[in-house]
Parts: C-alpha cells; sequence; structure tokens
C-alpha cells in the first residue's frame, strides 16, 4: 500500500497525450533529484467516422482514467497531484447537460480546407497575426470552427473545452481553458488570457462558450474521479511543447531549442511577442509558455524525410544501420529544402527527391547512401537557417542549442547539427513533456520555488550530452550557400499574405 509523502519527497501523475500515443507517467522528485516511470500507454490514432477524422475519446478517456489507476496502484508513495497535457487546437463540444454533442474531430481532418481563403474574406492575414500572434496552419482551431459556423452542432454547444482541460475537468469538475493550449487556436488575443472579441464576432461564437483562461500552474481543485480522489487537480501548461520547453535544462538566454522529430519545431523563448509582417511572412508563430512567456518557433520538415527513404531499405534497417550508411555516400554535391511542398507527403520520397534534383537542375545522386547523405545534411542546412533567421529577426544572439525529442538520441545527428551550425548542442531530455508537467505540478504545490531550480533538478537528474562544433569545410560552406539560393527561391514563388 502506498505510504505517505516525506517532506522532502513529492509524487504525482503526469498524463502526457500525443497524437500519436497517449501515456501515463509517475513523476518523483526527491533528495536524488526528479525520475520518471511510465506505467501506461495506447496507441492513438484518429478513426474515419461520420464521414470525418474523428478521435475515439471513449476509448482515450477510458484508458487514462486505467492508467491513473494503476499509477495509484504501482507508486511506492500517494500521488499529490495529477497534469495533463496533450497536442495543440484540438477540442470538444459539450451540451448544457455536459455531455459531448459530438465525437472530436481531428485536426487532420479535411474539413478545413478552403477555410484559410474564407477567413482573408473576413480579416486580413497581417490584422488575424497582429492579434492573435498565431500563424497560418490548416489545421488552426480557427478554420475547424469555422468550417463549422452556424451548424447544429455548434448551436447545440454550451461549452468548448480543448483536450486537455476536457480530461481535467472529468477529473475534478472544473472546466477552465488553460493559457497555453488556447493560445495554439489563433483566437486568444496575443498581449494577455482573453478571446479575441472580433475573431468570435466573426466565427459567430458567444465567448461564454469557452470560459475563463487560466495560467499554467493554477490549482484547479481536488480529484473527484474514482480511485484518484483527494490528489490536487493542476493546469499545468496544457499544450505538450510549452511543458518540454519548460524543461529544458538551460543556464542563460543565449539558446534557442530545437524538438527534433518526424517534423521538428525551431524556436527561441521570449518576454515579447513577435508581431512583424516579416514574422509573418517568414511562417513565425507566438505560441505562450509557462509564466506568461512567448514561444517565438517555426515548424518545419525533418526526420519525415528519413522515414520516407527508409521504406526503400530491408525491413530490419535500423537507423543506426541508415547513419552508418552515410560514410559511404562519398563527397556529395547535392542539397534539397526539406520545406519544399514535394517532400510534404510523396508516394515515395526517393522519387520524391530525384524529381527536386530534376526541378533544380542537380544530378541524382550515384548511391542510395547519398540520398540519407543529402538528407541528414538538408535537414541540418533548414536548422542552421531558421536559427539565423530568429536571430535576425529577434535581435538576439544564439550560443547555445538544445536538442530535444527522439532525434537527440542520436550521437550521428546531434554532432552534425553542432558542426553544421556553429554552435554547442546539448542533447536530452528525451521526454521533455513528461518533465515539465511534473515540474510546473510541483511548482504549483509550493515544492519547487522556481522554473530555475526545476530546470537546476532537470540538468542534475537526466542524462545530458554536450557536442561541439567541428571545423567547416569548404565543401559545407558552398553547399549551405546553394541551400540559401534555393530555399529563397521557394521563399520568393510563395504566395504573399495579404
Amino acid at each position: 500500500m502506498p505510504v505517505k509523502q516525506h517532506p522532502d519527497e513529492y509524487t504525482c501523475i503526469a498524463v502526457d497525450m500525443g497524437a500519436g500515443s497517449i501515456r501515463v507517467m509517475l513523476g518523483m522528485i526527491d533528495r536524488e533529484g526528479i525520475s520518471y516511470r511510465e506505467v501506461h500507454r495506447i496507441n492513438n490514432e484518429p478513426v474515419f467516422r461520420e464521414g470525418h477524422e474523428r478521435w475515439d475519446m471513449d476509448r482515450i478517456v477510458r484508458e487514462i482514467r486505467a492508467g491513473i489507476l494503476k499509477a495509484v496502484d504501482v507508486s511506492p508513495r500517494v500521488p499529490v497531484s495529477i497534469g495533463v497535457d496533450s497536442w495543440g487546437v484540438d477540442f470538444v463540444l459539450m451540451n448544457d447537460r455536459d455531455e459531448l454533442v459530438d465525437t472530436p474531430v481531428s485536426y487532420r481532418d479535411k474539413r478545413t480546407e478552403g477555410m484559410r481563403e474564407r477567413w482573408k474574406a473576413l480579416m486580413p492575414e497581417m490584422e488575424t497575426f497582429r492579434r492573435t500572434g498565431i500563424n497560418f496552419y490548416p489545421f488552426n482551431t480557427l478554420f475547424q470552427l469555422l468550417s463549422m459556423r452556424d451548424s447544429d452542432v455548434l448551436n447545440r454547444t454550451s461549452r468548448i473545452l480543448f483536450l486537455p482541460c476536457y480530461i481535467n475537468y472529468l477529473l475534478s469538475g472544473h472546466a477552465r481553458n488553460e493559457l497555453t493550449i488556447s493560445s495554439t487556436s489563433q483566437m486568444l488575443g496575443v498581449g494577455g488570457d482573453r478571446w479575441d472579441a472580433v475573431i468570435l464576432d466573426h466565427l459567430h461564437l458567444d465567448r461564454a462558450l469557452l470560459g475563463e483562461v487560466v495560467l499554467p500552474g493554477t490549482r484547479l481543485g481536488p480529484v473527484t474521479a474514482p480511485g484518484a480522489e483527494g490528489m490536487e487537480n493542476i493546469a499545468v501548461c496544457g499544450h505538450d511543447t510549452a511543458c518540454v520547453v519548460a524543461a529544458i535544462p538551460t543556464e542563460g538566454a543565449d539558446y534557442a531549442y530545437i524538438s527534433a522529430g518526424t517534423w521538428c519545431i525551431v524556436g527561441v523563448a521570449s518576454d515579447v511577442p513577435l508581431v512583424t509582417e516579416d514574422a509573418l511572412r517568414f511562417g513565425l508563430t507566438n505560441e505562450r509558455g509557462y509564466n506568461s512567456s512567448y514561444r517565438i518557433l517555426k515548424n518545419i520538415t525533418g526526420l519525415w524525410l528519413l522515414q520516407g527513404l527508409k521504406v526503400h531499405l530491408p525491413e530490419n534497417t535500423s537507423y543506426a544501420d541508415m547513419e552508418e550508411m552515410t560514410r559511404e555516400g562519398g563527397d556529395i554535391t547535392q542539397v534539397i529544402d526539406p520545406d519544399d511542398p514535394g517532400f510534404y507527403n510523396p508516394g515515395d520520397m526517393k522519387e520524391a527527391f530525384d524529381s527536386y534534383f530534376r526541378k533544380t537542375g542537380q544530378p541524382l545522386p550515384a548511391s542510395f547512401s547519398a540520398y540519407l547523405l543529402c538528407a541528414y545534411d538538408s535537414i541540418c542546412f533548414s536548422f542552421r537557417y531558421h536559427i539565423e533567421k530568429l536571430e535576425q529577426f529577434t535581435g538576439r544572439s544564439i550560443r547555445v542549442l538544445h536538442l530535444l525529442g527522439g532525434g537527440s538520441q542520436s550521437g550521428y545527428l546531434c554532432q552534425r547539427i553542432a558542426s553544421t551550425c556553429g554552435r554547442k548542442v546539448v542533447a536530452g531530455p528525451v521526454e521533455g513533456a513528461a518533465l515539465g508537467n511534473i515540474l510546473i505540478q510541483a511548482m504549483a504545490m509550493g515544492r519547487i520555488p522556481d522554473l530555475a531550480t526545476g530546470r537546476e533538478l532537470v540538468r542534475a537528474s537526466c542524462d545530458l550530452k554536450i557536442y561541439r562544433p567541428e571545423k567547416e569545410t569548404q565543401t559545407g560552406r558552398s553547399r549551405y550557400q546553394r541551400f540559401l539560393e534555393l530555399k529563397e527561391g521557394l521563399q520568393q514563388d510563395q504566395r504573399p499574405y495579404t
């Protein structure tokens, strides 16, 4: 049976909802540092139902409840609190009896097609950007709700909650949307914690549907869900990336972060948003973070390129094998722009490379190893390009790169990023969202005094690896210049905003 907490010990439950998997983690802070243990995991994919890609919310809720009960059962100490984070933009609709009006639709659904053009007829894009700080992505909550405007489903809706906030509601009965997850919607005012009234008017939405926005770290109240009674429900950073950034073990302000996975995020933390015309045109967005900070970031194509090429190799080929193969690539000249639309979702990734090479007047690689080397190098060139642009737009010097996510486990990739970008790379932690979730709960419960202390705990407890840049070669300089020519060409070809 779990025992009560010692004054120097703290145990909590972190629910980390990802669009690919959902985990329930047991978080612990004691004299040894901060740690976590995964106690329950399920795969999470949309299901096509009633004409739309939807989240199986009944199953998600059932499995989260099962995971919480399992965490309580296996924990050596009684958990004190629980917090929930998830991917952004998606939401549930509830009626006046607090029942779901409809099964939640996934951000991947095609209902938002054409909504950006429809929105431009209601409000210029620069005005929307200045009001919200959020750039234009087809999956934004703004476009999802625009596609539903005046529908029967919305007419029957009394409350809209983002996914982690809905789970919090089921845990403690408190229906509050949290700041960081709300900011991903493109409907929250950029300067505070209030919904933008003009945008809601264009959507024909009453502000009461979205309700009060609470800051990350707000104590919502005691959990009332069976089997977990008595724990405090904490509104952590509802957006998983905001949790990741909260856990970055940085010691100064001269850093940028790279979340390296299938898709990558390159960004910096800031006290103020960046809402210039250049920022809009470049694709920067200003999501909110812990302590009312801003996460100025860009979503870019990442290891998706390598995943696509991997299907051309024997099934048992590992990513370590692919890294070893790059040594056989030789001195290649080819380079691609990973953000070219042809790489977004091709039927055949190798053919997408070939098509790009032909389009840009480059010879086809002589071996498959050269394709892999080109992919790795081009991803690193993309990181360098976006970091240099962040320096240009923010006026700050970036000396350290914190590499997070699955890509941080590859020493090969970490070293290439350090050398290509000419900056020190600190790799880890891998499970940043869970750690950030735990830290924010501990701060809310008074077990950690501030974020700086929490990050110090992460530095002391996690296996971080340091990579320093090696000398850039003339070939590397030439290929990066070629990358810049290709990238700037793409920028000029893109349709301007209005």
